[in-house]
Parts: structure tokens; sequence; C-alpha cells
């Protein structure tokens, strides 16, 4: 992603989360406010509320008293004509309210009760004939009497409506408090009011801002209110509380417009934001980098000689001027690099990467003119011994003068082609190759190998000294054994493999054969990464008491039945898996398999069997191995005496001092140790006293060897050998009576072969066993 661009997609988002955390602080501190300030609104509003009905309040506290001590309530008391004394209580209570400026009443009555409760005098100013006294009146007057309550006043609220109601009881002759004794002749003076100025008040908050208002009476029923985010009480004395909600729908609709606000402005801020640092950055960095940019690549694609210097004191001036003096010293050195990234270094010949394009070219070539190309690949055979035993220094003499014989080799063969067809080149290491392209005949081929393997007669002689270094050559040729350099490559690789195994300092071609091989190898290679255990079976073959003919144990075979390649001979694939490290799964596997078939096979055997479990001696050099091993036997249920690890004699060991340690690790565990195929690998004799053995089984090939007579002499003296230095010697590969009577004289302790048994799997055993019980 260009700069231009990725400034673009880089600073929007840092633009948008800035600037949203920095709204959205901004929103939280917006709505505090604007709740905060609905609150007091709110506030101020019961205040309002408040002073109404305070008026309301006054009115009453005031005049009530002074209304019950009236003249007019004595006179209505005393003198017998009602109207007369109606009148005069009706005119006193319309003069009291026409004196109020500051309130209004829509609706005042006053009541007075006799003993009986009876309703003696009733008025209301209604200016309805026929109206009559609220019903609660009553039952409140006979309560307050019932429990002898002399004054209270009483807060009603129906229907929105709110209403005051005063009552006192009074000594009919005394206008006073009765005294107790007088209390079932004492009179109520009862006077009732409606707060119009407040519950207008109320309706208004209602409608104009939606602010809800609820009276709650003291002792009277619970009345719910509803829940909002904002709510004032003011609670009046003996009469009950003042409740003043605000609608949350009103406190929402705020809430959305200052987000729609904030919303906008941040849209807006934003965008100008980006717009104007898109243009400062583009105007004083990024067009400057391009143009700086654009200048090199003139540069490097040959349109200028060297890029320019800017005048500008900023960075991309100091930049231009730094890749400037950086050009030119690359240019001082290139011809020295351009070599050295050529050739190698210690032989001065092409190296694998120049090696690789001359290839390609020289076969692109022999396509178009329908030519052969050859690919000799060589390999110094021994050559690590010279390095591990002389010194490295003498091994890059050894490769330099190689390297020079080698070119010498070539230009020396004026029958084969013209020097300068041929294209020398160093792989890696001790590894070489020689190109040779537009030769009409095979036969220069062969002449180019034999010429080169010349070099090695006796050995090779250089300025280091003689060493026993010889070469393997493997030659495969276009477009016959590959059509293209990766699989010219390969296949002479695989050629070279084929004359090391046949011999060393030998020549080989690729042939089909070699491919079919070398598919099957990697074939077994592919199957065995995938490590299906359960293509795996293990297979027990009899060791036999030389003595008795009696089984005295078994040794644990591994067969492998692929779904896809079917059977694969052990002398196939187990190579195949040491040289690739996946034995030592394969190895664990089977140890895993034989620990669990081991109380079966001692239920058929005894319980003195001996149990041989072979493993890579590739591993002998691994002590992280050798702990592995030890940890799974730690674990497992068995007498470790019965078990006898077998290491394979095949596989050359280098550390001879590494492998006798972890050998005394291993009889350490409490298992015994035996050295298998015994004369067909590796193992000295001088070794074999070092290495704490306990056994030496003898390899089939020196048993085929006893058809000879003086070779069967030799055969018998290694057994007795082998018995007089101590060890317990099995004789492998069994096949005839005769072999098996010479060898139990010559003095071996244990028989195995064909003669006697062939392996089978523990089923096979099983079977076998029960056939011979009978």
């Amino acid at each position: 992603m260009r700069l231009s661009r990725r400034v673009r997609v880089l600073i929007l988002p840092v633009l948008v989360l800035s600037y949203l955390i920095t709204f959205i602080g901004i929103y939280q501190v917006q709505k505090k406010s604007l709740i905060d300030f609905l609150s007091s609104q709110a506030l101020l509003q019961l205040n309002q509320l408040v002073d109404s009905m305070n008026r309301y309040l006054s009115f009453a506290d005031t005049y009530f008293p002074s209304l019950v001590r009236s003249a007019e309530i004595r006179q209505y008391l005393n003198v017998e004509d009602k109207r007369f004394k109606a009148l005069a209580v009706e005119g006193n209570l319309e003069t009291a309210i026409q004196d109020l400026d500051e309130i209004s009443f829509h609706y005042i009555s006053l009541a007075i009760f006799f003993p009986n409760n009876n309703i003696e005098f009733y008025y209301e100013n209604s200016g309805d004939p026929f109206s009559t006294i609220d019903p609660k009146i009553p039952t409140i007057v006979q309560e307050m009497r019932d429990n002898k309550i002399i004054s209270n006043r009483y807060l009603i609220s129906e229907n929105d409506k709110t209403r005051l109601l005063y009552i006192r009881f009074i000594d009919r002759y005394t206008q006073r408090k009765p005294l107790m004794k007088d209390w079932e002749q004492s009179i109520a003076v009862v006077m009732a009011f409606d707060a119009s100025d407040f519950d207008a008040l109320r309706e208004t908050l209602k409608k104009e801002q939606n602010i809800d208002t609820y009276i709650l009476v003291e002792g009277g029923e619970p009345r719910e209110v509803s829940e909002s985010l904002i709510s004032v009480v003011y609670k009046i004395t003996n009469l009950g509380s003042i409740a003043l909600v605000v609608s949350d729908n009103e406190i929402s609709e705020q809430l959305r417009t200052l987000e729609k606000r904030m919303i906008l402005s941040f849209v807006i801020l934003t965008i100008c934001s980006y717009i104007m640092l898109i243009f400062l950055i583009k105007r004083y960095i990024t067009s400057p980098i391009e143009i700086l940019e654009r200048d090199l690549t003139d540069v490097l694609e040959g349109n200028k000689d060297k890029p320019n210097a800017y005048d500008s004191q900023d960075e991309v001036g100091s930049l231009s001027r730094a890749f400037v003096r950086v050009y030119e010293q690359l240019h001082s050195v290139y011809e020295v690099t351009k070599e050295m990234a050529e050739r190698d270094a210690l032989t001065k010949l092409y190296n694998r990467r120049t090696f690789t394009g001359c290839l390609d070219r020289v076969i692109a070539r022999a396509n178009r003119k329908s030519k052969k190309v050859a690919l000799l690949y060589i390999d110094l055979d021994n050559f690590k011994f010279v390095n591990d035993k002389f010194g490295h220094e003498a091994g890059d003499t050894l490769l330099k003068t190689f390297a020079e014989r080698l070119q010498l080799s070539v230009r020396t063969t004026d029958i084969v082609v013209n020097i300068y067809n041929h294209d020398l080149a160093r792989l890696a290491g001790d590894e070489f190759a020689v190109l040779l392209h537009d030769f009409d005949k095979d036969a220069v081929l062969y002449k180019v190998a034999e010429r080169i393997l010349t070099l090695f007669e006796d050995g090779f002689e250089c300025d280091a000294g003689h060493f026993p270094v010889s070469a393997s050559i493997g030659i495969a040729i276009y477009p016959d054994d590959g059509s293209n350099p990766t699989e010219l490559i390969s296949n002479a690789d695989t050629a070279m493999y084929q004359a090391k195994h046949a011999g060393k300092n030998q020549y080989a071609f690729y042939s089909q054969e070699l491919a079919l091989q070398a598919r099957r190898d990697k074939e077994i290679e592919t199957e065995l990464k995938k490590r299906d255990f359960s293509e795996f079976e293990v297979y027990y073959m009899p060791v036999y008491c030389a003595q008795t003919l009696k089984i005295a144990g078994v040794e644990a075979l591994l067969r492998w039945q692929s779904h896809v390649l079917g059977f694969i001979s052990p002398a196939e694939f187990i190579p195949i898996a040491e040289s690739r490290g996946y034995f030592e799964a394969i190895d664990f596997w089977v140890i895993g398999q034989v620990i669990k078939d081991i109380p079966q096979l001692q239920s058929l055997y005894g319980y003195d069997l001996k149990i041989a479990i072979n493993i890579s001696s590739a591993h002998l050099s691994s002590t992280h191995f050798i702990e592995k091993l030890a940890a799974v036997f730690s674990e497992c249920q068995v007498d470790l005496s019965i078990i006898q690890l077998e290491i394979t004699e095949t596989f050359e060991i280098c550390d001879i001092g590494k492998v006798e340690k972890n050998l005394a690790l291993l009889r350490n565990i409490g298992v015994s140790l035996a050295i298998d195929d015994f004369g067909a690998g590796y193992t000295s004799l001088v070794q074999l006293l070092n290495y704490p053995i306990d056994t030496i089984k003898v390899d089939k090939s020196l048993v085929d060897m006893m058809v000879d007579n003086r070779r069967c002499a030799m055969v018998l003296s290694l057994i007795k050998y082998l018995k007089h230095q101590g060890f317990r010697v099995t004789v492998e590969g069994i096949e005839h009576k005769e072999q098996a009577e010479q060898l139990i004289e010559a003095g071996c302790d244990y028989l195995q072969g064909f003669l006697y048994s062939k392996p089978m799997p523990l089923n096979g055993h099983i079977q076998q066993v029960k056939i011979s019980s009978g």
C-alpha cells in the first residue's frame, strides 16, 4: 500500500476515534447539565405549586379559627330564626372570599354538625339550590368524634381536583374547645374548599411541559407514582405530599435533540479535519516523496545516470542527498559485489544461483535449436572425513585444487566440445556440476565423466596432502531426463546417489529404473509422514533354546501393510524412516504395542520369556531418545529384566564415546542389550568388547557361508570366541538342520530361523499354541 493511500486509511480512523471519544465526553457533560437543569426547573415548578397551596392553607389557617369563634356562628347557634342566622353566616363567608385577591375559589362550603352527626347547616358557593355535602365529610366527622379529635385538616385529591377540609369541634355555648365530659354534646364546624389556582397550575404543567403531579394524602390509600429520571417531592405537615414527575418522554426528546446536534457537529468537524490534514500531508510530505520516487525509478530503469540532490532543507531534501551518496558508493563496488554474488568465494566457480540462471538460458536455447543439454552432478566421497580429521583448511585446499583441475579437464577435451560451451559451478560444500551443451553424441559424456574420475585414481593429491577421496557422478540429459532445470538437477542428483551406492568413484546415467525407485522412495516417505500406525502390525519371531529347543524368547518384528502401497518390506521403509527422522515415532509405537502384548505372550510361553525389541542405532547418539525411552519403561508395569533391546549393526556410528555412554544408561534402566545382525555392519571386535552388551546375534549372511568348509570353520570359531568373551550368542537365519547341529556343537545359546518357525502376529501364536495343546 502506497504512503498516500496509507495516510488516508490511517488518518480517518484516528480522527474518528479521537473526535468520537471527545464528543462522547461532551455529550455526557451536556446530558448531565440538561438533567440538572430540568431537575432545577422541576424544583422551581414544585415551589410554585407549594406556594399556591400555602396561600390556600394560610387563608384557611387564619380565617377558619376566627369563623368558628365569630358572632355569626354564635348567633346561628343561639337565635331561633334559622333563615336569619344562615344568611349571616353565608354573608360572613362570602365577604371573606371577596376580600381575597390572590386566590380564587370555584368551590367553598361550610357545614355545622350537631352531636348526633346530623347536618344542622350547610352552605356552598356553587349556586346550586340542590347541592349536597360531600359524602366523605360526615364519615370523617364521625371518625374524629369517635376518636375525640378536637381539630384537624385533611387533603382530598380526586379526579385531578384538590380539596382542603378543616374540621373543629366546639362547645355550643362557649364556642371553645369542649370539655371531655361534654364531648358528646360538642358541635363540629366544617369548612371545605377547592384549591382552584393550585389545580389550574397543575393542569398547565401537564399540558405545556408534560409534567405530572401527584397528591399523596397522608394516611390515605397508597397511590402509584410513575417512575422517572427526574422527580421531586414536597411534604406538607399533617396533610401529605406533592410529587412532581417530569415525563421520561420529555427528557428523551431533549436528549435526542442534543444527540442530533452532537452527531452533526461530529460529522462536520471530522470531514473538515480529514480534508485539511490530507491536503497538508499531500502538499508537504507525500508529493515530495513521490517526486523523489520517480527520480529514483528513472535511475533504476537507466533513464538517468544518478538521482537528483534537492536543495530543500527538509527531510525529503536530506533523503535525496543521502540517496545520491549511497548510489555513488554502491556504484563504486558494484563490479566487486556482482562477482561475489555470482561466484563461489573459495573456488571462484559459479555458485548455485548463477548456475541455475545459466541452466535456464541454456535449456531455453537448446529447446529453440532442438539440441541436448547434459548435467554432470559431482559429489566428493569421503570429503567429510578430510574436514574432520585434517581440518577445514585442508578441505578448502582440496576443493580449490579440484576446481582448478576440473576446469583443466574440460578445457583439454578438444574431442568433446568447445571450451566456451562448458559451465562449471560449485553447488554446495563438496558438490559440483558441469553443464555440457551443443553436443551431438552421448559418447562425449562418457569421456568427460571418465576424465574427471581419473583425477581421483589412488586418491587425490594436493598441496595439503594425499587424501582418500573419490567422486560420484550422476548424469541427466535434457530433454530426455527432465523438461526443466529443477527436474534436471533432481534427476542428476538421483543418478549421483546411484553411483555412490554402487561403490563410489563411478558415474551413472539417470534411467527410468532410477526414476521408479526414486518415485517409490518418495511414495514411501509420503506415507510415513502420515504416521498412520493402524497400518502397522507387530509380528513375533520365536527364539529357541539351543539345548532344549523350546521357545525361550520372541523377537518383535515390524510389518507394514499400507492401504495405498500394499505390503512394504522393512528393508525398504526402515532406511527411509531412519534417514528422514521418522523412526523415533515408529520405535516408540512398537515398544508401546509390545508392552501391551507381553501379558498374553507370557501366558503362552511362560513368565521367563525374553522379549526382544529392535531399535535403530541411529538413536544411540541421542541422549534425548534414551531419556524418553527410560520414561516409557518407568511407567509400564512390566519386569524390565525380560526386555532385550536389539541394536542394528548396519548403521554407521560416528560418535562412539556418546554411544557407549548412552548404552550404559540403557543398562541402568534394567533392560538387557544385544547387537543385531553382527557380521553385516560396522562394529569392530574392539568396539564390541567396550560396549555393555549381553547378547550377540550373528547375522544370517554368516550362517549362509557355512556351506563352504573354510568359511564354516571361521563362523564356528567366531562363535566360540564370542562365548569365550562372556557373550550370549544367538544365531539368526537357520534354515537347515545341519547348520543347527554345527552351531549347537560350537556352543551357541539360542537359535532362530525358518527351520523352526516363521514370524507371526500375536493371534497366530495363540492359534498355534491351541493346536499344539490340542
